[in-house]
């Protein structure tokens, strides 16, 4: 992100992309899913002096500089989530039933010999 870009912005704006830079670097550091509550994210983002509701959120994530961060939001204040961006990016770690035979039957053969 250049800084040409946030210049414009408004001060809420760049504490609301903080959080969601610092909730996203979080659940990276952590190997956690990339998503938090609704609810958690507005009362951080109160917490912070932030003036913010779940469709005024809904709103900013469609523009710059917070679609950069935020994937998407979803539901109501009660329910909903926010999807920060790369949750979809997920690492496959499961086997079809055929595959772990396929690795379990190599393990063995390598243990005989």
């Amino acid at each position: 992100m250049r800084l040409l870009e946030l210049s414009d912005s408004d001060p809420q704006n760049l504490r609301l992309l903080a959080l969601s830079k610092f909730l996203l670097g979080r659940s990276q550091d952590t190997d956690a899913e990339k998503t938090i509550g609704l609810g958690t994210f507005l009362s951080l983002a109160n917490n912070m002096d932030i003036s913010l509701t779940a469709d005024s959120l809904k709103n900013l994530v469609q523009t710059p500089p917070l679609n950069a961060v935020i994937a998407n939001v979803e539901g109501d204040a009660e329910s909903g989530r926010v999807i920060f961006k790369g949750a979809d990016q997920a690492p496959n770690d499961t086997m079809n039933v055929d595959q772990a035979r396929q690795t379990v039957d190599q393990m063995a053969k390598r243990a005989l010999d």
